[in-house]
């Protein structure tokens, strides 16, 4: 269960590594909780994704630790924001390109021309997938069936299940 969820606007993007190692989305977006926009936004990158689609997402967060400080404050904005799906909602309002804006994605924003019933999803499917393979793996950790270091092991392979159908084995 997210402990926040609402319609974020992404503005910049960049590829980055997470703490783990894993290719991820450095993302800047403007969020209601603060006024200026966040930069500490991380989302998983795909295999082979070279662009990520600026615009609104509805985006569900988890809370997490609280600023240098911070601690016991009651402010939203005291505290990160961790993001645990994002849907996209949208192109956002324009805005003009600030320094150090990311390029512009491709014509069909990045995203392949493929469907779903050719066997092969495109990348608001593939992002929607991994969302709910997150959602499902977070249950059975709040449920206390696994260890929170097990969550993203667990979420791969309810995506992989989704995605390629379970086996005779799992």
């Amino acid at each position: 269960m997210a402990d926040k969820t609402e319609v974020i606007n992404v503005t910049e993007y960049a590829g980055a590594s997470d703490r783990k190692g894993n290719d991820c989305w450095k993302l800047k977006a403007v969020v209601s909780w603060s006024d200026y926009p966040i930069e500490y936004l991380e989302w998983p990158r795909l295999n082979g994704e070279s662009a990520f689609q600026l615009g609104q997402y509805r985006a569900e967060f988890n809370k997490g630790n609280s600023f240098r400080n911070k601690q016991g404050s009651d402010r939203d904005y005291d505290y990160y924001w961790n993001p645990i799906s994002m849907n996209y909602v949208g192109a956002a309002e324009e805005q003009p390109p600030g320094p150090g804006s990311s390029p512009p994605p491709s014509n069909n924003g990045g995203q392949p021309s493929s469907s779903r019933a050719s066997g092969v999803s495109s990348t608001a499917d593939e992002r929607r997938d991994r969302s709910v393979a997150i959602s499902y793996a977070k249950d059975a950790w709040c449920a206390g069936k696994i260890e929170r270091n097990e969550l993203f092991e667990l979420a791969g392979r309810f995506h992989d299940a989704m995605v390629n159908g379970f086996t005779e084995e799992e």
